[in-house]
């Protein structure tokens, strides 16, 4: 395909156009180092590098036309290049049209919140593999990123739409199916451009990222985007009523119906007037059972996900697949099938008289949510490990701090991912906002506190490591050091056992 042809099949809005040349286009990069003979660079301004300054580099290793918001830095009048209002936005719409990918081809899953979108996407999963088969089924996550059959680890929880157009055009076997996480990130970035969602889930909305955003109003704005820009023609809604800004968003979309495309906006939740509505629920270290009402009937559903936060997670489920037309079986027995997700109330099979659980949890609300989850389960004391990462909302930090005091027994506030941030200054942000009166003990080293952890437990506890959950990283001052939470327990307290028989 030609440079020309490229703009004028993609319909993006280019406002000025220079170069004499019309060169045959080989590929689209945004990586200046990803440049080869043939490509086409587009040059994204973004936060930490602007991609302007890249422009002649790409030029010299291959590139033969250039998109850009602002720049008409060439090396010859001879080399294309377009002006567009958005290059980020533009990225994505030309790597649709140049991999020729129609995304009308496979079903689409958009699942945006705060928490509950990973373990929300793996179910999502397992119920499109129950439908078209494994090999078919794709998902992109925090965790992991699944080609079918084929698994890698996840960089960024939400792909940029030009890899993941170029993902399907590479295939062998073409997805039936793609579920995303849908992060705030990538929908003010608009690195999702370019997609069309059949089906777009809400789960929650509480305080996160306010490093990135400026305002929780701007944060719910960001989310909200994906009901309204990445929803296909007659596309479905699922959205958690019983969160306070789930029931604005349906409330702002259903006046906004005559401008929108929805051709089902389902609601969930406990409330009286969710249209999928929990009516009753059972959980313990074995799985949840929920009851739901729907159209005048009631269904009952089993996973062995722990946790009533994911009640929430398995009706997420539940409601896009009755917005989907998929019936209540198929649901069943894709929720029969799903297996913990790693990091999320990820039991550690130690063998101990107490019970260590690792979880993802690095908000207020998905802390809370995790610890009166194990309070429940839990016959004695419950001990929380945690810290708060570094670089980020700081805001966050006493809040962290008053979840653990009003909702366990006692605590040990260690380091998370410090990032470049001193990690005892972050410890010290969060020790100032604990009750003088609760116990807990700060060991800045995360190793060491698991063990003293571990060490003090009695038979009938629960402890909760907080924060970290999948990651097998701990990034200090810039450099990733291996660390695994759920490795370590296992190594402590095989050492405590050995110990003991010795």
């Amino acid at each position: 395909m030609k440079f020309g042809e490229l703009l004028k099949k993609s319909g993006i809005n280019v406002t000025d156009r220079g170069g004499a040349a019309d060169p045959v286009v080989s590929d689209i990069v945004y990586d200046s180092r990803r440049v080869k003979a043939g490509s086409v660079y587009v040059a994204i301004s973004g936060h930490k590098a602007d991609g302007n300054s890249f422009i002649i580099s790409a030029q010299k290793a291959g590139a033969v036309a250039i998109i850009s918001e602002n720049c008409q830095k060439v090396l010859n009048d001879n080399i294309p290049w377009a002006v567009v209002p958005c290059a980020r936005e533009a990225v994505g719409i030309l790597g649709r049209t140049f991999f020729d990918v129609d995304t009308s081809e496979f079903i689409s899953a958009g699942i945006t919140g705060t928490n509950g979108k990973t373990t929300t996407a793996y179910l999502f999963e397992t119920l499109f593999d129950t439908l078209y088969g494994k090999e078919y089924s794709w998902m992109f996550g925090t965790v992991e990123n699944s080609f079918g059959l084929n698994k890698i680890s996840a960089s960024h929880t939400t792909p940029e739409s030009l890899d993941l157009f170029r993902y399907i055009s590479q295939a062998d076997l073409k997805p039936k199916s793609v579920v995303m996480e849908v992060s705030s990130h990538s929908l003010t970035l608009k690195r999702v451009a370019g997609m069309n969602y059949d089906l777009a889930v809400w789960t929650n909305l509480t305080q996160d990222h306010l490093d990135f955003h400026s305002s929780m109003e701007e944060y719910y704005q960001a989310k909200k985007l994906l009901f309204t820009q990445y929803v296909k023609q007659n596309g479905k809604g699922a959205i958690n009523i019983d969160d306070e800004y789930g029931r604005r968003l349906y409330r702002e979309l259903q006046s906004q119906v005559s401008l929108l495309s929805f051709a089902s906006l389902l609601t969930y939740g406990k409330s009286e007037d969710a249209q999928v509505r929990i009516v009753d629920y059972k959980c313990d270290w074995d799985g949840c059972s929920v009851d739901i009402s729907y159209n005048g009937q009631q269904f009952s559903f089993k996973s062995t996900l722990r946790g009533f936060f994911n009640i929430y997670n398995m009706t997420a489920l539940i409601c896009g697949g009755f917005a989907l037309n998929i019936s209540h079986n198929v649901i069943s027995d894709a929720l029969a099938q799903a297996s913990a997700v790693p990091g999320r109330m990820d039991k550690v099979d130690i063998n101990a008289p107490f019970t260590v659980v690792v979880d993802y949890a690095h908000t207020p609300d998905a802390l809370v949510n995790i610890l009166k989850t194990s309070r429940d389960l839990t016959q004695g004391r419950l001990t929380c490990v945690f810290g708060c990462g570094g670089d980020r909302d700081k805001t966050k930090r006493p809040l962290m701090a008053k979840a653990v005091a009003e909702n366990c027994d006692q605590t040990v506030i260690t380091s998370d991912n410090p990032r470049t941030e001193k990690p005892r200054a972050i410890i010290d942000d969060i020790v100032r906002a604990v009750p003088l009166d609760f116990p807990h003990i700060v060991i800045e080293d995360r190793r060491e506190a698991i063990k003293c952890a571990l060490q003090n437990a009695r038979s009938g506890d629960c402890i909760v490591i907080a924060g970290k959950g999948h990651e097998n990283y701990q990034e200090i001052f810039g450099v990733r050091h291996h660390f695994d939470d759920k490795e370590v327990v296992t190594e402590i307290y095989k050492e405590m056992a050995a110990n003991n028989a010795s």
